[in-house]
């Protein structure tokens, strides 16, 4: 009972309880279906539905095996759910002299209607079979569709000798058909991939690797749950060893969806830079290798170890003694631990002289680093990037991305604190005390070059550290730019770049680490200290048991918790490989939970970062006209034709070699939900930007002369815009009475404004004709899929009266190379509203709505956009 009230005072927090203001909140307590049950803002218990008898038979059968004591948390918006056994019954009593895999295949599909599985057999791929110190095994499955893998998709089966304990991960059910034939080949797909990683490594000789069809979800690692497409996934990786991407794109069109950038960097930086192609010039033990220098543990390091070796000899070293402090600890015999025959495991390391320094990186095969770059905590932050590729996966982008890289921070500088070794830079610093008192406890890359540090030192124990000069020793030492130490820290970072913060927002994560060992009071949060013992052994039980590749902060609290609680009274080696006399304990899951609670791990980072369209939905379009109004339709084109309507003109405007034979025109082939008609320009999926295979133009669709026949008359386009972000993008420019086209300002726009200013050719080389220029470019919360929207414009602010003749220039502009998917204009009006609602409209146009006709008159009660939306999808 001790144990059960633990986990409910873990998961559902009382008023009262010291913490952030918004988290004082009431978390309501149920017992639905005899299962204590907690609701939060992250991650919430769902009731059995009664609706759903299938899943609740289910249930019922496992809260009658578990004698009621169980926790069954699907979260409310994401694929991810945790079931476990909370007492002393386990989910189910199997045979336990049978194989794992078959354990957890059977378990799955005897309880499936839980997670809407079909057979557990042929939906998962085995990953790997974990063991840990506690005795339990852990099962982690891949799942699979008629053999297509399903993109950050994977089960995890927790059992030991008295049954199955627990699933926790993600699994994705209602994924689309595979059998629908691509209008794009592989071929294709493989070369529009290949463009666009050259395009952002022009200098690398790259090479293709596995590709084929893939489940991708949008929005799984942003932390918000899109639609799931299929698509086509590419690897590539450059002779070099400094190129390694993941190329996504829609196995249809051959939109590129997303690209991951699989080099793991020290730095907030992307730079690419040759490794060397030369035999080794150290070797394990060989002639010219210098001696290990064992492990001393947390205490001062020795000051004879400021005498600098040569770089090569620090790769050595501090490889191996990354290696000792993953086998003291945890009995891991290397990185790749069980991939590989153990005498064929390697550690690579390549010492990089090159002009485009500094930077550090693991690109799946050796470690790199630049001149400056080998000191002890920079190399251990690398190797740990291989230690996480070989267990949780963590996919390097946002949320599971900052987790990938606070995992490296935190075990770079845990073997920095026990190596007994102190860098150069160490003279300027008190050793053992924190950076806001002159010290180096807890700053990575405080052994760099000075220069370097000054800029690059990363603080654990107050991210919020920098933009301040401080003086040490008497030598100004500038405090680096960190990351936000909560979620709802202003440093916390909300973009796409930095594979949507990784770098910046892996600060959450180790600052919670570097608490727990000393103890902290934190954001009104007391945190006890555990030492580094406990915590490592917490944190990487939960990197090898729990944690899966698209695991996000609310993931890693909850894999901590568990963590945990496994390891309660289970004997740990300290970094030294001995037997500790640290146990774990339910005070010690206390503390975990503080720190979680400090950090606001659990916080939502949809609410925190308030993620947007490109378009803001079609269905929040405000109306034209205030209540009491009519809107009265002027003007109105639906592009149902075959061609362009009578008087519209698509002409281009090259400026590369070719245009590889596009332009506007009229197609049904249009995103969904949409049928029938749009005006359509590709952004094409070609080029080189290269001379010969330059594609750089823009296509102008220029409208008839539209007349307009009143004042505060407003404008709306309702359209799809899917591009390469940043580089290709379209806009729109009017002509009144004849005069020369203009942009149509921000200012002018009503609703659905223009999302960027395209990347300008002299600062970013793009060579499309409207480069600088503000436009519709990109897609959706940093993917690249998008959604239908309407924007509004008022004449009005373009000077327009009642009188005036208009004429519309939409225009699309590429760059040399690469693309995505297009731009769709589906419809345009021009409407004013009247306090009459019985005056009747004067419509012109294509649309069939004669001027003053009964349908035109059925307009004014019903509402454009409604009547329009309703007749276009009852078509096709």
């Amino acid at each position: 009972m001790v144990r059960q009230n633990l986990i409910n005072r873990l998961h559902c927090p009382r008023v009262g309880q010291r913490g952030p203001p918004e988290e004082n909140q009431t978390m309501p307590m149920y017992r639905t279906a005899r299962a204590f049950v907690c609701a939060s803002a992250l991650a919430v218990t769902i009731p059995v539905m009664a609706q759903d008898d299938v899943r609740s038979r289910a249930l019922d059968q496992l809260l009658s095996q578990t004698q009621q004591q169980l926790q069954w948390q699907p979260h409310p918006t994401r694929p991810h759910s945790v079931l476990r056994a909370l007492g002393d019954r386990p989910l189910l009593a199997d045979a336990s002299d049978t194989a794992p895999l078959s354990r957890a295949r059977a378990f799955l599909n005897q309880f499936a209607p839980l997670w809407g599985l079909q057979d557990a057999s042929s939906e998962f791929a085995l990953a790997r079979v974990s063991r840990d110190r506690s005795g339990r095994t852990h099962v982690h499955l891949d799942q699979t569709r008629d053999g297509i893998p399903v993109f950050g998709a994977r089960l995890v089966v927790h059992m030991d000798e008295a049954g199955i304990q627990g699933v926790n991960g993600s699994y994705l059910d209602n994924l689309p058909s595979a059998t629908a034939r691509s209008s794009v080949s592989e071929a294709e797909l493989q070369q529009r991939a290949l463009q666009a990683v050259q395009k952002a490594h022009p200098q690398a000789q790259l090479e293709l690797g596995h590709a084929g069809p893939l489940y991708y979800t949008i929005g799984m690692l942003e932390g918000f749950s899109g639609p799931t497409v299929l698509a086509y996934q590419v690897n590539i990786h450059s002779l070099e060893g400094d190129v390694r991407e993941q190329v996504i794109l829609d196995r249809n069109t051959g939109g590129l969806i997303n690209r991951i950038n699989n080099i793991h960097t020290q730095l907030n930086r992307e730079i690419y830079t040759p490794n060397q192609d030369v035999p080794p010039l150290l070797t394990e033990g060989s002639a010219l290798a210098p001696a290990d220098i064992p492990l001393a543990g947390d205490v001062t390091s020795d000051p004879l170890s400021r005498i600098p070796k040569l770089p090569t000899s620090n790769l050595y070293l501090f490889a191996g003694g990354t290696y000792e402090l993953y086998r003291n600890l945890f009995g891991r015999e290397g990185y790749d631990e069980g991939a590989v025959d153990p005498a064929e495991q390697v550690q690579k390391s390549v010492y990089l002289i090159n002009e485009n320094c500094p930077n550090a990186y693991w690109n799946g095969d050796s470690t790199n680093y630049c001149p400056g770059f080998d000191t002890d905590d920079v190399v251990s932050h690398e190797w740990s990037h291989a230690y996480t590729e070989f267990t949780h996966g963590l996919i390097y982008q946002y949320q599971s991305g900052a987790l990938n890289e606070a995992y490296s921070d935190i075990f770079g500088e845990m073997y920095d604190l026990v190596n007994g070794i102190e860098g150069p830079l160490g003279i300027t610093l008190l050793e053992g005390e924190y950076f806001e008192n002159g010290g180096s406890r807890w700053v990575l890359g405080e052994d760099l070059s000075e220069l370097a540090a000054g800029l690059l030192l990363r603080d654990m124990w107050d991210p919020d550290n920098f933009g301040v000069n401080v003086p040490i020793l008497g030598i100004p030492i500038l405090r680096t730019p960190s990351p936000g130490s909560v979620i709802s820290s202003e440093n916390y970072f909300c973009g796409t770049g930095d594979g949507g913060g990784v770098h910046t927002n892996s600060g959450v994560p180790n600052h919670a680490f570097a608490m727990l060992v000393d103890g902290k009071t934190f954001n009104g949060v007391d945190i006890p200290a555990i030492g580094m013992t406990r915590a490592a052994h917490i944190y990487f039980h939960a990197m090898v048991n729990y944690q899966i590749p698209s695991s996000n902060f609310a993931d890693h609290a909850d894999a901590l918790a568990q963590s945990c609680l496994d390891l309660i009274d289970v004997p740990l080696n300290d970094v030294l490989g001995n037997p500790s006399e640290d146990r774990i304990s339910l005070q010690t899951c206390a503390a975990v939970e503080a720190a979680m609670t400090a950090v606001e791990m659990r916080q939502d980072p949809t609410v925190k970062c308030n993620y947007q369209p490109l378009l803001q939905p079609e269905a929040e379009t405000p109306a034209v006209c205030a209540q009491g109004e009519a809107e009265i339709v002027d003007y109105q084109e639906d592009f149902l034709g075959d061609s362009l309507p009578t008087g519209w003109v698509a002409t281009l405007n090259q400026t590369g070699d070719s245009n590889e034979d596009i332009n506007w025109l009229i197609t049904d082939d249009i995103p969904e939900p949409h049928t029938g008609r749009a005006a359509f320009i590709a952004n094409t999926f070609g080029g080189s930007c290269a001379p010969g295979g330059d594609i750089s133009a823009s296509f102008r669709l220029d409208s008839a002369e539209i007349p307009v026949t009143a004042n505060q008359t407003v404008l709306a386009i309702n359209q799809f815009i899917q591009t390469e972000a940043e580089f290709d993008g379209g806009n729109l420019k009017y002509s009144l009475n004849g005069s020369d086209f203009d942009l149509v300002p921000a200012e002018a726009f009503m609703w659905n404004a223009y999302n960027m200013t395209l990347t300008d050719a002299a600062a970013g080389g793009n060579t499309n004709p409207i480069a600088g220029e503000p436009a519709w470019s990109g897609s959706d919360q940093g993917e690249a899929k998008s959604s239908w929207g309407t924007s509004q414009i008022s004449l009005d602010a373009l000077g327009a009266s009642a009188g005036d003749t208009l004429r519309l220039r939409f225009e699309f502009g590429q760059d040399g190379c690469n693309g995505n998917l297009g731009w769709y204009v589906d419809s345009l009006q021009l409407s004013h509203c009247a306090v009459n609602s019985r005056q009747q409209p004067s419509v012109a146009g294509r649309s069939g709505l004669s001027q003053g006709g009964a349908m035109g008159y059925g307009l004014l009660a019903l509402g454009l956009l409604g009547l329009r939306r309703r007749r276009r999808h009852r078509r096709g």
